[in-house]
């Protein structure tokens, strides 16, 4: 795809609910792809599929099994990355029923392939509709523990872009605040303005999450998106099959590594700008920020410890910290 011709999707907020949407936006050429907690939402307003994981053997299925033009992607993250992967030479509309990640306005999908999860290149939606209604109707735990966990994704972006300066050579405070700008905008929002989990977060969540995206879009690659705190994430999961997609949530999870790559970042380089930004934004947002609250959500140090040993040789700049295997810092870190 030639990327000066590409046209980014716009992101639209909505007081309709996701059910009048697609009332309003299908026709007989539409199919809709969600997952069950959505699909009692829309069931029988237009031909809908329902994927209850990113597992890839579905988008075959869908392809061969539906006639459609057009895709509306409605739910969590793994629905809307079928969506986007069985769009592809189509037009595709998303519309995410949690803002648990960065993943919403994203030309890129998570697909799992005999059980291990790859980042592919899928289709860019047309447009992304944030339908206020049904997000601030869910219970206030449920907002709360979904949206903590978009920013605990969010903020990777911080993780992404000392990595990518540990390699070019240059930890220069100027140089990793420099790749990612907005992110560091998102951090002082955080810290001056955020009071709680409510429309207006949801909103500026909403926001942050797609301009985060288009990072990826607009470079054509996710390496100040992701990097060292994602591959402990999927180390973890496979060590850890207790953990589910919400015990503990991906926010959490990454937001860990972050706070990990920020402490050795410090360390590093002797300036604690990073770490107290961050660790003041977590605070704020009730992410974990010691070995109690970890544990609360199901994060273990001894996981920690067993994920970091399994991604000490990814050439990361996590990994390279640990390839010593001396976890002193992880108390410095989280025993408060």
């Amino acid at each position: 795809m030639n990327k000066t011709l590409i046209k980014l999707p716009e992101l639209e907020f909505s007081d309709e609910a996701i059910s009048s949407i697609i009332k309003r936006i299908s026709d007989s050429e539409t199919l809709v792809v969600t997952d069950p907690f959505n699909f009692s939402k829309i069931e029988g307003i237009s031909q809908t599929v329902v994927v209850h994981d990113n597992s890839h053997p579905q988008i075959s299925v869908i392809k061969a099994g539906y006639k459609y033009s057009r895709i509306i992607a409605v739910g969590g993250c793994a629905a809307l990355d079928i969506g986007r992967a069985c769009a592809i030479g189509k037009s595709i509309i998303v519309i995410p029923a949690i803002l648990s990640t960065s993943c919403i306005s994203l030309d890129r999908s998570v697909i799992r392939y005999n059980g291990i999860n790859k980042l592919e290149k899928t289709w860019l939606p047309e447009k992304v509709i944030v339908c206020l209604p049904d997000l601030l109707d869910m219970p206030a735990s449920r907002l709360a523990k979904w949206c903590q966990s978009g920013f605990g994704d969010l903020f990777t972006m911080v993780a992404a872009s000392i990595d990518l300066q540990y390699k070019r050579g240059d930890l220069s405070l100027e140089a990793v605040i420099g790749n990612v700008g907005e992110c560091f905008d998102a951090l002082e929002w955080v810290i001056k303005d955020f009071n709680d989990y409510n429309e207006v977060s949801v909103r500026a969540l909403a926001n942050f999450l797609h301009d985060s995206s288009l990072v990826v879009v607009k470079r054509d690659g996710s390496e100040l998106n992701a990097a060292g705190e994602h591959l402990l994430y999927h180390a973890l999961l496979r060590l850890n099959p207790q953990y589910t997609a919400s015990h503990p949530t991906h926010g959490q999870i990454v937001a860990a590594g972050t706070l990990i790559i920020a402490a050795i970042y410090r360390e590093q380089t002797g300036n604690n700008f990073i770490f107290n930004l961050i660790s003041t934004a977590f605070k704020k947002l009730g992410l974990p920020l010691t070995y109690d609250e970890l544990s609360e959500a199901g994060i273990q140090k001894s996981h920690l410890i067993d994920g970091l040993l399994a991604i000490k040789s990814s050439g990361s700049h996590l990994g390279d910290y640990f390839k010593n295997e001396n976890f002193e810092i992880l108390d410095r870190i989280f025993l408060r």
